[in-house]
C-alpha cells in the first residue's frame, strides 16, 4: 500500500500539537490569565513578559530550529487566547451531557466515542471536526465550585448519533517539552473513568470551547518549512529595504503618487518588494495591518507596470512609441479585442453589474474598447489565492467595489473571475458558473451541454487578467487543462495555507 509522504510528515508535529494543547489545565490558563495581567500593569510600557518563552522575532534565523523555536510559542500563546477568548464570548453555555462508549489507547492517545443526541443536530453550537472541547465532572455537592476532574478533548469526526474524541490524558508538557511530561490527578481521575466499566462514571459533561483547524493548519506549515525549496530565503531573508531605483519593473508617476498619497511606508515598502520581481517575497503583517489593501496596491501596481529599462531618466514619457495607428487600423483592433461589435459575438442585452463593462483593458471610457499601444505591451496576469472561501471573497468584493488604478490613477474595474465553490452571493456576479450561464444564455443554450460549458470557462479564463481561487481549487483539473499561465500569483494568509 502507498504511503503518502505529506501525511507521514504532518503526522509528528500534529501529534505534538495535540500533546501540548490536550494536556493543558482550562481553569489554570484563566487563573494564569488574571495573573500576567496583574504582572503587566506593574510592567513598564513596551517590556516583554520573558517568562512564556518567547523569544524576540527576527529578520534572519541561524536555522530551522532557530526559526520554530522563535515562533512555536507565539502560536500556542494565539491558542491559548482562543481559548480564554471563549469564555469572555460566552460560548461556554449550554453544556451538552454525553456517554462514553467506548475508548481505545492509541500512540499514547486516548481515543473516546461518545454519544450524541440527535436533538443538537440543528443547534448552531453543534460540534465539527476539530473543535476543542472541555469534557469535565461537574460538582453536584457545590455548584459555585470549580470542577476537579476535567480535560481538554479534540473532535476528530461525528456521526448521527455519536463522535469520536481524542484526549492526552498521561500530563502535562511543561514548557513545551513532550519528552517530560508531569502526570496530574485530574487527567489520572479522567482516564480512570472514561475506561471505567460502570456506566455511570462514563456520563461527562461537554462544553465546546473553540475550533482549532485554523490553528492547527498554521502548526503544521511552521514545521514543514525544513521541506520547502524556498526555506533558504525565509530563513536568511531579502533586504529589509528595497531600493525603489533598483526596481526591476516601474509605475508610472501618477499611479505612484496615488499609491504614496493612500498607503502607509510599510505597505509602500510591500509594493516595491512585489515589483523588484524576485521568485518568492514574503509580506508579513499582524491583523488590522492593512494587508489586504496592500494587495489592492499590489495588484494596481503590477498590471500596469513596465520594465525598468524601457524608462528614461526623466520617467516613462521618452518611451519610444510606434507610428500612431490610422483609422482603419484603430477599427481594425477594436474588432480583434472587441469580436460582438461585428455581430459574430453577441452580447447581454442587461449589462454585467459590478461595474464589469465587457471591456479589457480600460481607461475608463465605457463606450469604446481602449486600443493597446506597445506602452501597455507589459501587462501580465496574476492569480490571487487564499486557504479559505471567506478570506477568497474579501478580496474579491473590494476589486468589485474599489476597482484597480490605471497608469493614469484612474480608477477602473478590470476583467476578473472567481473559481471555485461556495462563493459569497455578494461575489456571486464574478463567479465562474454564474458568467458561464450568463455566456450561454447570450449564446441562446448549447446543445452540447458538457462541451459548452468547458468552452465558455476557456473563453471566460482567457479574458480574464485576474483570477481568483482558493489554494484547493487551484490545483483542480480547471487549471490544468488551461495552456496559459500566470506572471504573478498572491497568496493571502499565506501562513494558514497546509497546501501550496
Amino acid at each position: 500500500m502507498a504511503v503518502d509522504k505529506d501525511k507521514l510528515q504532518e503526522a509528528a508535529p500534529i501529534a505534538r500539537f495535540h500533546k501540548i494543547v490536550l494536556g493543558w489545565d482550562y481553569y489554570g490558563l484563566l487563573t494564569e490569565l488574571t495573573k500576567n495581567e496583574k504582572k503587566n500593569k506593574k510592567k513598564n510600557k513596551g517590556e516583554i513578559d520573558d517568562g512564556l518563552g518567547m523569544g524576540k522575532v527576527k529578520d534572519t534565523y541561524k536555522d530551522v530550529d532557530d526559526y520554530i523555536s522563535t515562533y512555536e510559542p507565539l502560536l500556542f500563546e494565539e491558542v491559548k487566547a482562543q481559548i480564554i477568548q471563549s469564555k469572555d464570548e460566552n460560548q461556554l453555555l449550554n453544556p451538552k451531557r454525553n456517554l462514553v462508549v467506548a475508548c481505545t489507547e492509541v500512540d499514547g492517545f486516548h481515543l473516546a466515542t461518545l454519544t450524541y443526541e440527535k436533538s443538537d443536530m440543528d443547534d448552531k453550537e453543534a460540534i465539527s471536526q476539530n473543535d476543542l472541547l472541555l469534557l469535565l465532572k461537574p460538582n453536584h455537592q457545590d455548584k459555585e465550585e470549580l470542577p476537579t476532574v476535567y480535560a481538554f478533548a479534540l473532535v476528530e469526526s461525528r456521526q448521527a448519533s455519536s463522535f469520536r474524541i481524542r484526549m492526552y490524558l498521561a500530563g502535562e508538557a511543561k514548557n513545551l517539552k513532550t519528552d517530560a511530561v508531569e502526570t496530574c490527578p485530574r487527567l489520572l481521575n479522567i482516564k480512570s473513568l472514561v475506561t471505567s466499566s460502570i456506566e455511570g462514571e462514563r456520563f461527562f459533561v461537554t462544553r465546546k470551547i473553540c475550533s482549532l483547524s485554523t490553528i492547527a493548519r498554521e502548526y503544521v506549515a511552521l514545521w514543514s518549512i525544513g521541506s520547502l525549496p524556498f526555506k533558504d530565503i525565509i530563513l536568511g531573508a531579502a533586504e529589509k529595504n528595497i531600493d525603489s531605483e533598483g526596481q526591476a519593473w516601474k509605475i508610472s508617476r501618477p499611479l505612484e503618487e496615488f499609491i504614496k498619497d493612500n498607503l502607509n511606508e510599510s505597505q509602500q515598502n510591500a509594493i516595491q518588494a512585489g515589483l523588484s520581481r524576485k521568485p518568492f517575497i514574503l509580506i508579513q503583517g499582524p491583523p488590522g495591518t492593512g494587508k489586504t489593501q496592500t494587495i489592492l496596491g499590489l495588484l494596481s501596481a503590477i498590471l500596469h507596470a513596465t520594465p525598468a529599462r524601457v524608462h528614461s531618466s526623466s520617467g516613462s514619457q521618452n518611451i519610444k512609441l510606434r507610428q500612431k495607428l490610422t483609422v482603419q487600423e484603430k477599427f481594425h483592433h477594436w474588432q480583434l479585442a472587441s469580436p460582438w461589435l461585428s455581430g459574430s459575438n453577441p452580447r447581454e442585452e442587461i449589462m454585467p453589474v459590478n461595474g464589469d463593462d465587457g471591456f479589457f483593458p480600460t481607461t475608463g471610457n465605457e463606450l469604446k474598447p481602449e486600443v493597446v499601444n506597445s506602452s501597455r505591451k507589459y501587462r501580465v496576469r496574476v492569480l490571487v489565492c487564499a486557504p479559505s472561501n471567506s478570506a477568497l471573497d474579501e478580496i474579491v468584493l473590494r476589486v468589485l467595489n474599489s476597482g484597480v488604478r490605471d497608469e493614469s490613477d484612474r480608477s477602473y474595474n478590470p476583467k476578473i473571475v472567481r473559481i471555485g465553490l461556495k462563493a459569497h452571493h455578494s461575489v456571486q456576479a464574478v463567479s465562474m458558473d454564474d458568467m458561464v450561464e450568463r455566456k450561454k444564455g447570450s449564446m441562446g443554450g448549447s446543445k452540447d451541454r458538457d462541451g459548452g460549458a468547458d468552452r465558455f470557462r476557456a473563453e471566460i479564463l482567457e479574458e480574464a487578467v485576474i483570477v481568483f481561487s482558493t489554494l484547493s481549487f487551484s490545483g483542480s483539473p480547471l487549471f490544468s487543462k488551461y495552456n496559459r499561465g500566470f506572471d504573478v500569483v498572491i497568496i493571502d494568509e499565506a501562513a494558514q495555507a497546509d497546501y501550496v
